[in-house]
């Protein structure tokens, strides 16, 4: 058991870091993270998917939106890890304030995730229509 979940967070793990495209085929590791993403947040949370993160649009834009979501969750994470560690070692040193230098990093963190959404929601590449190109290989 615990062999199976080192290779499948292995497996996540390169397939996250191979890119959109794999093979001259869409990454099926975004794809399965977009798909997830939008039934958790249409069926279980209910959000509309005008203002949702994720959409129900073509693959290539549900990878895309996968890889923005990743690149969130990313950002986000080592923001919270080095306030957090910024916090441990104002406390540490006996320094007042620690509360408000973490009230200040929380706020940065929500802004940051707040402008991240609002750029994935106002993306050009959401408007029905939108022409993806060609990502192919080409040979001549």
């Amino acid at each position: 058991m615990f062999h199976n979940l080192i290779t499948n967070i292995l497996t996540l793990a390169n397939g996250v870091s191979a890119g959109e495209i794999v093979d001259n085929r869409l990454n099926p590791v975004y794809l399965t993270i977009a798909t997830t993403g939008f039934r958790i947040q249409s069926h279980t949370l209910h959000i509309p998917p005008r203002i949702g993160f994720f959409s129900p649009g073509p693959p290539r834009l549900q990878v895309h939106e996968a890889t923005s979501f990743i690149f969130l969750a990313l950002a986000s994470g080592f923001a919270i890890a080095s306030g957090g560690f910024v916090i441990f070692v104002i406390r540490l040193c006996g320094l007042r304030n620690s509360l408000k230098v973490g009230a200040v990093m929380l706020v940065m963190v929500i802004a940051q995730v707040v402008v991240i959404w609002a750029m994935v929601c106002c993306d050009c590449r959401r408007v029905p229509g939108y022409e993806w190109g060609d990502w192919k290989v080409r040979q001549d």
